[in-house]
């Protein structure tokens, strides 16, 4: 199939599927989740690089194995061009949940830009997961692909979908960006937000020419970096810019998943979020509207206003923990009871 073709395919799917599929979802905000405490840049302190204490370190990844929450917020070091890297810091989950962090916080860049891809604005924004003892970190990599390698200006740059796999020792094994489509050379699109489920299922957000971002589930070739087989699940309402996958996917004792959305308000730009509720496939099963947005002097003022962002979602017995990035510069725990989130879904 012609790259051409492909893209027109996804733009007829996404408008067939959100004129079929209205949700209803609210504009209004009923935010459940209790705020544990907030890190600063300033509480943090970089081990392996020149420069020690980051401008911003915010939109962090989490993965809770063995009882330690294994972060890896994004990292910003000045403001002339705002690139980025990927942290690494690990915290006992008790201690991260009262807030008992060391001050500083040790932490080490174990993703930079190295690559035409990130050779813009770095890594941005992983979700991360579990990948025997190490991990693997869907992220974006802002580069110069496509037109935006026609010119060295730092403005013009391109949003590439990326997954990178660290070992047990936190060294890189392999990092690629992942095109849409099995044959050719694959269709590579503006695309965000990815996550796994079950099998070689997942979720991620491409954007399409002329239509507001949708979230969508497919398959992933994990060999060759290869997505394939995409349905749109989640469309934008009419009150939102566009909806993303905010955080990592959830696997439920039922072995269904859950997973957090924002989606930008147009009424004030703010980042809110709900959740969905996803079979192992992605195929979407039930949905919340909003249950957190920003709120107070840290979250609402910072780089980004009114911007409370993901990535890191995991549960700590009956707790939703959610980490999250505040004003894209810092970094805040949140957590709700996970009956309260539940009971607050529509079924489809």
């Amino acid at each position: 199939m012609a790259v051409s073709e492909l893209v027109q395919e996804l733009v007829e799917k996404a408008r067939a599927y959100a004129s079929a599929h209205s949700l209803e979802r609210s504009p209004h905000t009923e935010d459940i989740f209790q705020r544990r405490f907030y890190l600063s840049p300033e509480d943090i302190e970089v081990t392996n690089y020149l420069r020690r204490r980051p401008m911003a370190a915010f939109n962090p990844g989490a993965v809770l194995r063995d009882g330690v929450v294994h972060l890896f917020p994004r990292l910003v070091f000045e403001y002339y061009s705002y690139a980025s890297a990927i942290g690494y810091a690990a915290v006992p989950v008790d201690d991260l949940l009262q807030g008992r962090l060391p001050r500083p916080l040790p932490m080490e860049i174990v993703l930079y830009p190295t690559e035409v891809w990130e050779a813009s604005r770095g890594c941005e924004d992983a979700r991360a997961h579990a990948l025997g003892e190490g991990f693997a970190l869907f992220y974006t990599g802002v580069g110069k692909l496509g037109e935006a390698a026609l010119t060295d200006h730092k403005d013009v740059f391109f949003p590439a979908l990326a997954l990178a796999e660290l070992g047990r020792d936190l060294r890189l094994r392999r990092k690629g960006i992942v095109r849409l489509g099995r044959e050719g050379e694959g269709l590579l699109l503006p695309t965000k937000n990815a996550t796994f489920l079950e099998g070689d299922a997942f979720l991620l957000r491409p954007s399409l020419p002329g239509l507001p971002d949708t979230g969508w589930r497919g398959r992933l070739d994990k060999e060759r970096l290869r997505a394939f087989a995409l349905e749109p699940v989640l469309p934008s309402e009419p009150f939102e810019f566009k909806v993303g996958w905010s955080t990592n996917a959830v696997r439920l004792e039922d072995g269904t998943y859950l997973v957090a959305y924002h989606g930008i308000l147009r009424a004030d730009f703010s980042y809110r979020h709900g959740f969905v509720r996803l079979s192992g496939s992605g195929e979407l099963l039930a949905y919340t509207s909003y249950l957190l947005a920003p709120r107070g002097l840290n979250e609402s003022y910072g780089d980004r206003p009114l911007t409370l962002y993901g990535n890191g979602l995991f549960l700590h017995g009956e707790e939703l923990v959610f980490v999250a990035g505040v004003g894209d510069y810092g970094i805040g725990v949140m957590t709700a009871p996970l009956e309260e989130v539940l009971k607050r879904m529509r079924s489809v």
